[in-house]
């Protein structure tokens, strides 16, 4: 990384808020139901940019990182001032998502009993994961984390090979130099618990 992230007022990066606060900034795992590796399919990435583009619009949240993983995602967003209702966003996107990728002839897996009753369409897992960023380093740690999660799961062995990241867009920035990320940066070892 190029000495270190921007400073909150060089960006469009708030000042951090503590835990369940509104406005809050958040670092989230989403994962698909079974693991299933479709989020990287053409299909899947048509229906998750139309899902999050219709949702942002109803919804506001501004994205500060990703990596679309085939089987997960994960993402750091900042609310609104005033709004804390992150669960909400996601139950928009899943949904969405999976009404484009189902009416598009996307493959619909094993639905049972209980995720029947409650209209869920097999394609992701129930919950997700998110942590409350608490300050600018806990930001840094995560950015790096996602950008670096696709070497870590053995898809590509540089981190700038791997196209569905916010990696090439930091790069464009300054904020990481095109090499970064070809030995794990220091500290991801300590993010133990991030929804894996």
């Amino acid at each position: 990384m190029s000495n270190s992230l921007p400073r909150p007022g060089e960006t469009d990066l708030p000042n951090y808020r503590r835990a369940r606060i509104e406005g809050a900034t958040l670092f989230f795992t989403v994962v698909t139901f079974d693991r299933r590796a479709l989020l990287t399919t053409e299909l899947a990435l048509r229906s998750l940019r139309g899902a999050w583009k219709e949702t942002r619009g109803r919804l506001f949240f501004r994205t500060q990182a990703i990596c679309i993983l085939p089987d997960h995602l994960h993402c750091i967003w900042t609310l609104p001032d005033g709004d804390r209702d992150f669960s909400g966003r996601w139950r928009s996107l899943k949904s969405l998502l999976s009404r484009a990728y189902l009416d598009s002839g996307g493959w619909r897996g094993p639905v049972n009993a209980s995720r029947r009753e409650r209209e869920e369409t097999g394609l992701w897992q129930r919950r997700f994961w998110e942590h409350w960023i608490r300050d600018e380093e806990d930001l840094r740690r995560h950015i790096d984390y996602i950008h670096y999660n696709p070497v870590k799961h053995g898809y590509v062995r540089r981190v700038t090979d791997w196209p569905w990241s916010s990696f090439h867009r930091f790069v464009r920035k300054g904020w990481y130099e095109p090499e970064w990320g070809e030995t794990e940066p220091e500290g991801l070892d300590e993010l133990t618990t991030v929804g894996e």
